[in-house]
C-alpha cells in the first residue's frame, strides 16, 4: 500500500500501489472521526463502521475476501461493546454473544460449521451501559 500524506480534515482515500481504492475515512481536527470503509485488493468491501475521536464506536462489520460476512458488532469508546457475531468462512454462524467493555460476558454460544449449537459457555456477567 502507498503511505498515504498527513491526512487532512474531510474525506481522506488510501490507494493500492495498482491505484485501486484500499479505504476511505473521514477526519476532524486530524482525528479519525466519522464513517470509514475499506476494502481488499480484489475489490471487495473488507470492513465498514465509525470512529469517533479516532477510536471505533457504533457498529461495525468485516468480511472475508471472499465477500463472505466475518463478524459484526458494536464498539464503545474503541473496545467492544454490546452483542457481537462471527461466521464460518461457509457463512455459517460460528459463535455469538455479548460483550461489556472488552469483556465477554454472559452466555456465549459456539457453533459448529453446520450451525449446529456445539457447546456454551458461561463468562461472569457483567455490568454496562
Amino acid at each position: 500500500m502507498i503511505t498515504p500524506t498527513a491526512p487532512q480534515d474531510g474525506e481522506h482515500r488510501t490507494h493500492f500501489a495498482d491505484g485501486s481504492l484500499s479505504a476511505v475515512e473521514h477526519y476532524e481536527n486530524g482525528v479519525k472521526s466519522g464513517a470509514c470503509e475499506y476494502w481488499y485488493r480484489n475489490g471487495r468491501r473488507k470492513g465498514v463502521g465509525q470512529f469517533a475521536d479516532g477510536l471505533f464506536t457504533g457498529e461495525w462489520t468485516w468480511w472475508r475476501e471472499n465477500g463472505e460476512l466475518l463478524q459484526q458488532g458494536p464498539f464503545v469508546e474503541g473496545v467492544q461493546h454490546g452483542f457481537w457475531r462471527r461466521f464460518h468462512d461457509n457463512g455459517a454462524l460460528m459463535d455469538e454473544g455479548e460483550w461489556v467493555h472488552g469483556k465477554r460476558s454472559g452466555e456465549w454460544r459456539h457453533y459448529d460449521r453446520d450451525g449446529k449449537l456445539r457447546k456454551t459457555d458461561q463468562h461472569p456477567t457483567r455490568i454496562g451501559t
